[in-house]
């Protein structure tokens, strides 16, 4: 039996005399959203914005394959590294056309690169449901060997920054790895609450949220025996799905339980993030290797420049502040993904 869970929200009304209106006094709103784990708070803002027009990237494509691109097909071998032999098995790892090298700028002690097709450029509309999976499946691989021989590196992620709006510094598709003895501010916050959670309710927070994102039903996007998604009550971008993985404990759970669902669910993602005309993303897949509180679960947000001025949605608020900030109603999402998901319901 699940804990009915709140999501708390506060409406601030601001007023002031618009001379658009002949200076009489208007009143305009926004929400203060609280997110049901961690308290952190989101500010959705009332900012009349028109759809996003398609952004036109052959320019910038087109002078990133003039530049040296180490993991296009006709040099990656010879330009990328090898893995250590003490610490891995392979050399490398490869999986249909991903290959997973070492990263050479690491920020931790386990930092790789899985390259995801041989093509320089994909548009969210070209990748596909194999590319994705066989990237994510080298992950894995990577991960899984790791593990053995370094029981202690415990944190474990694979994340993609898609495209320079996102912080990719290479056009060409790839996802980042790491595993690590140490965690991320994520990790650590997240586990405080979570094990608070449990001692408040003695119950798990994600079975919770599923139960209760599914009733409310208005953030609930689908189900399926291995996986549930939802747009978060308080996204952490300008929209946040996250998919929750109940029955996986590590990386190699992914591959035996749920890699369909998980994998159909990113496309169905790529797709709705591209008819908005968003081209760009950041998503983390979260592992805690050997902790029954933590479940491994997805969180992917695009990127977007807010016209007419390609403002970054990264302002004051969320450099400075640690306030997230978005213009888009999670509820109004949820509503718009639901009606282009594909697969089961």
């Amino acid at each position: 039996m699940y804990i009915t869970m709140e999501f708390r929200k506060a409406i601030k009304t601001s007023r002031f005399m618009d001379p658009m209106q002949g200076f009489q006094e208007i009143r305009r709103s926004s929400q203060v959203r609280y997110d049901p784990l961690t308290g952190h708070t989101t500010r959705i803002l009332d900012f009349p914005v028109k759809q996003m027009e398609k952004a036109d990237l052959e320019g910038l494509v087109s002078r990133s394959k003039q530049e040296f691109c180490p993991f296009c097909p006709d040099i990656i071998h010879q330009v990328t590294p090898e893995f250590s032999p003490d610490l891995l098995k392979k050399k490398r790892y490869a999986r249909g056309e991903a290959l997973c090298v070492p990263n050479v700028f690491p920020c931790d002690e386990n930092a790789a690169v899985t390259v995801m097709s041989r093509q320089h450029y994909l548009p969210l509309d070209r990748f596909t449901t194999r590319i994705i999976q066989d990237a994510i499946i080298c992950c894995i691989d990577y991960l899984g060997d790791v593990f053995e021989r370094q029981p202690d590196v415990v944190y474990q992620s694979i994340n993609w920054n898609y495209m320079p709006l996102a912080g990719g510094s290479i056009i060409h598709p790839h996802l980042q790895i790491t595993a690590s003895s140490t965690p991320t501010n994520y990790y650590t916050d997240a586990l405080f609450h979570l094990e608070n959670y449990y001692a408040d309710h003695s119950s798990d927070f994600w079975l919770d949220l599923i139960a209760e994102e599914k009733k409310q039903g208005q953030r609930f996007i689908v189900s399926s025996d291995t996986m549930s998604w939802v747009v978060a009550f308080a996204p952490m971008g300008v929209f946040d799905i996250i998919g929750i993985m109940p029955s996986v404990s590590s990386p190699r759970d992914m591959q035996d339980t749920c890699m369909d669902d998980l994998t159909e669910g990113i496309m169905n993602i790529l797709g709705f993030i591209d008819s908005l005309n968003m081209y760009s993303l950041n998503m983390s897949i979260f592992f805690l290797l050997d902790n029954g509180i933590f479940t491994p679960h997805l969180r992917i947000c695009p990127r977007v420049s807010i016209p007419p001025l390609d403002t970054s949605q990264i302002n004051y608020m969320g450099m400075l502040h640690n306030e997230n900030v978005t213009i888009m109603s999670p509820e109004d999402v949820c509503s718009a993904i639901k009606k282009e998901w594909k697969g089961n319901r």
